[in-house]
């Protein structure tokens, strides 16, 4: 699945953050593609920041393991939300 990064600020410090801690939730390994194919286990914040991914960038999403379809989507709805950085 692909998602747009809404956030002003992109894939920084504070959602690398939220994000590591929603995907420990499930039983699911979930993987970030950007759009240069540089990819990173959200298990992994320093990873996350690698990606280097700004507002308006493309992430494309993907999930294993027993919580997959779970893990997706919330890993989607706070993609969505931009984190709630903006609101």
């Amino acid at each position: 699945k692909t998602v747009e990064i809404k956030n002003k600020l992109g894939m920084h410090a504070r959602p690398a953050m939220r994000l590591f801690e929603l995907v420990q939730k499930f039983n699911a390994e979930v993987i970030l593609r950007n759009e240069s194919g540089t990819t990173a286990e959200a298990n992994s914040v320093i990873a996350l920041l690698m990606l280097n991914s700004a507002q308006g960038r493309q992430i494309e999403i993907e999930a294993n393991g027993p919580d997959e379809i779970l893990a997706l989507r919330a890993v989607i709805e706070l993609f969505d939300s931009g984190f709630d950085e903006d609101q």
